[in-house]
């Protein structure tokens, strides 16, 4: 056998040429796809599962000598990876003090093949991404093909297609450029073909909508993909899904003290407790209050619990440098349509803690089912969290929020003329009730 033989695609289809059978006739024999087969045979899939690998030399009749040379040329192709190729989508640094996660790294650490797409969705400012990251990482050496990160820009005004993503993925999966389809599909199956056969873990960080994803979505095989995204995503189907919440209170405290270290004492426990709360337990307002607290000496964590008890002035509080809370809100507000934003702010008038469909239809004359819909909108972006029976609330700072959008956009005559027409409501729908 020449060189250009010796590996495993080439071995497998100079057998099926001897057996003098076409790639279908070997397909129905061994009960293996025809593009599996093809994959094989031009060197995209050159690790393929021991069973596929049985079926193919029963279906071929391979006498002892030849099955095990047939054996073995997988065998080596599935110890000699092709090397991912570097620079390209590779995983950012752990957070250092990441804490406050175990129960949701230990679920996402323990999936397995027959599900091998996973969705984490949940408002701003939950530590979706931190919390994928920091699982790959641990994850890292189950996946010794390689564990690779990609941002798919789903909150700018142009997310990336997935063309390009595909582009990105398949070369950080060591494929050649010269070797790429220029069609999207081509390259979708591709990449389907090598995630089946390799252990490697996609992270897609920050996806738009379903449509952006499905191309990138694995088959069941040794690979997976984790998504991370605002938007619940409920449309891709046969997904392990996460919702990310607030963290426990205790956690929350504790984020708290892991950031600031030697800056508190047990004495600062209770006001550790009360920025928690004034965050909204949320991680990315939690280190942003510690880093604002870590950046002022002279503060003492009673100051900063003193300084964000103001509600009217808690948001801006929550702000360091560059990072700001109300930016992570802001940026899923300019995904709303007009009639969505109206919804919104005028939720923030609603005095009980959760609001229904006829609520917003009474906030915005809206009719019942647009309301409905706009309500349901609202909960998928994570602006909104469901809570028991068809009702919606609103997260407590993500409240300020809309409370300042209404201000803004609304002039006070309007939210007058709301508010008199929402305690109306409320106040006849309190009487029939009680009649």
């Amino acid at each position: 056998m020449t060189p250009e033989e010796s590996g495993f695609g080439p071995l497998l289809r100079l057998h099926r040429r001897s057996a003098g059978l076409t790639l279908e006739e070997l397909a129905e024999r061994a009960g293996v796809s025809v593009r599996a087969i093809g994959d094989m045979e031009r060197g995209r899939s050159r690790s393929p599962q021991a069973r596929t690998v049985t079926a193919l030399a029963g279906a071929l009749r391979l006498e002892a000598t030849d099955r095990a040379a047939f054996t073995e040329a997988a065998r080596a192709g599935r110890r000699r990876p092709e090397e991912p190729a570097a620079g390209w989508c590779p995983l950012p640094p752990d957070v250092p003090d990441f804490t406050g996660r175990d129960p949701e790294t230990a679920w996402l650490l323990q999936g397995g093949q027959d599900t091998p797409l996973t969705v984490v969705s949940g408002a701003p400012g939950t530590g979706k991404s931190a919390l994928a990251v920091h699982a790959a990482r641990q994850a890292a050496d189950r996946y010794r093909d390689g564990c690779f990160f990609l941002d798919l820009r789903g909150l700018d005004a142009e997310p990336l297609p997935a063309g390009e993503a595909l582009l990105r993925l398949l070369k950080a999966l060591g494929v050649r450029s010269r070797d790429i389809p220029a069609d999207a599909e081509e390259r979708a199956a591709l990449h389907r073909a090598l995630l089946r056969d390799r252990r490697a873990l996609v992270v897609l960080d920050n996806a738009a909508r379903e449509a952006q994803v499905r191309p990138l979505l694995p088959v069941a095989g040794l690979g997976a993909v984790w998504v991370t995204a605002r938007r619940a995503l409920t449309g891709l189907e046969h997904a392990r899904r996460l919702p990310l919440g607030p963290l426990p209170a205790g956690a929350a405290t504790a984020m708290l003290g892991s950031l600031l270290g030697a800056r508190t004492t047990a004495a600062d426990a209770g006001a550790l407790a009360e920025i928690a709360g004034h965050c909204g337990r949320l991680p990315l307002a939690l280190r942003i209050a510690g880093t604002r607290l870590l950046s002022r000496p002279g503060w003492t964590a009673r100051d900063l619990a003193d300084r964000l008890a103001a509600q009217e002035r808690r948001l801006d509080g929550l702000a360091v440098g560059d990072l700001h809370i109300e930016s992570a809100f802001a940026l899923s507000h300019a995904q709303l349509n007009r009639e969505q934003r109206l919804l919104f702010r005028r939720l923030a008038l609603v005095p009980g803690p959760d609001f229904g469909g006829d609520l917003a239809a009474v906030l915005t004359g809206f009719p019942a089912h647009l309301a409905d819909q706009f309500l349901d909108d609202l909960v998928e972006l994570g602006l909104l969290v469901p809570v028991e029976g068809d009702r919606a609330a609103f997260h407590d700072l993500i409240r300020l929020f809309a409370a300042r959008r209404l201000r803004e956009e609304e002039s006070p005559e309007e939210t007058q003329a709301v508010g008199d027409r929402l305690s109306r409501w409320l106040l006849n729908s309190g009487r029939e009730q009680g009649g």
